[in-house]
């Protein structure tokens, strides 16, 4: 069961509801700066699209730079994805849970909230592929990575709805496969907390279901990622309790695998995370004092994830584009490489975050969401 295929999601603030206090925003910079690393991963695992590249002889996977100590985020980066759906779970039951269910937030404002938050930058992001790819395909012959870009699928991922139901071909800015199948998700939690109340039950059973619908041979993306994301609202509503049940649970999880040798099977590893990621959650929501210190900073690169995830594709085909054309091929193994496309890629997040995402999403809410009275 599960996905990783080759996510954030920055929460928008309610427009009016309770003040989250110091301490309060303290107890989630674990989760941030999870969050921060699992964008890392995906980044890590996408190296590999530089292989591609046009005239890029054959590198082996054990050359790039720092595999030693990173080959985990090479190998296995893709599942980051799963930690993100855990986390939005987690914080989508601790800042809306009780407030959909009291219907302090209407459907309308939960949509606006969303929409502001994910929609101005894949709408940037898709029109930049699509003009990126046919001056690759001009340079090189063909599309960078993603060759599926049929009218159809564009106007799926438009709506971000390549992956609400049956699976979808990569196409157009690919990893916005993972961020459509969490907007169904979305749907389908507003709709269940309304009629129902945030609470455990609810969750393991969303989550059980989850599993049922897959071993049935229902392999959606949007229901694996339910399952995550329900995982993260079991943490978040247990987040109260003492942490040394999770603490155990996960050491006794890490202790299995590694005695089984499954934590490199990539046909277990979607459970293993399933039932690991809700037991980290708890964990990385308690008290850091450590990290209180680096509170600006940590948030800082929290709010990079959805940016980098996204924009990070664009950046690639930008230099597919300038190496068809010069003909001048990067060294792939080295180090530099390497954290130019980090430092890159981070950068233009942070640019887009600051100048473009952040204004959008203010002046859509300004103009959409009514303050409370």
């Amino acid at each position: 069961m599960g996905y990783a295929r080759p996510f954030d999601i920055t929460l928008g603030r309610l427009v009016a509801g309770p003040r989250v206090h110091a301490h309060q925003a303290d107890k989630l910079l674990g989760l941030e700066l999870l969050r921060f690393l699992s964008a890392l991963a995906v980044l890590f695992f996408h190296y590999r699209h530089f292989a591609h590249l046009v005239g890029m002889p054959s590198v082996g996977r054990t050359t790039v730079p720092f595999y030693g100590l990173f080959w985990p985020l090479y190998e296995y980066g893709q599942y980051g994805v799963q930690i993100f759906w855990g986390i939005s779970g987690y914080i989508f039951f601790w800042k809306y849970g009780a407030a959909i269910h009291d219907r302090a937030v209407a459907s309308r404002d939960f949509f606006w909230l969303r929409f502001s938050r994910l929609y101005p930058l894949h709408i940037a992001t898709l029109t930049a592929v699509i003009g990126l790819q046919a001056v690759h395909r001009q340079v090189a012959g063909e599309n960078f990575i993603y060759p599926a870009q049929d009218p159809g699928l564009f106007v799926r991922q438009l709506l971000l709805a390549t992956d609400w139901g049956p699976q979808a071909p990569f196409n157009f800015n690919g990893p916005i496969w993972s961020i459509s199948a969490e907007v169904a998700v979305y749907a389908g939690f507003f709709l269940l907390l309304r009629r129902f109340a945030p609470s455990v039950q609810l969750c393991a059973t969303v989550v059980v279901a989850s599993l049922g619908l897959q071993l049935a041979g229902l392999d959606w993306v949007s229901i694996a990622c339910a399952a995550y994301f329900f995982a993260g609202g079991l943490a978040a509503l247990m987040r109260r309790r003492s942490a040394w049940p999770a603490a155990f649970a996960l050491a006794a999880l890490t202790v299995f695998c590694a005695a089984t040798g499954t934590v490199g099977d990539r046909d277990k590893l979607p459970m293993i995370l399933l039932l690991a990621v809700p037991c980290l959650l708890i964990l990385l929501s308690k008290d850091w004092p450590s990290l209180g210190r680096w509170q600006r900073q940590v948030q800082f690169a929290g709010n990079l994830t959805y940016s980098s995830y996204l924009l990070h594709f664009p950046l690639q085909i930008s230099l597919g584009i300038a190496v068809a054309a010069s003909g001048i091929i990067p060294p792939l193994t080295s180090p530099l490489f390497l954290l130019t496309y980090l430092g890159v890629t981070l950068g233009v997040a942070a640019l887009s975050y600051r100048w473009f995402e952040l204004p959008a999403q203010r002046w859509i809410r300004r103009c959409m969401i009514k303050p409370a009275a």
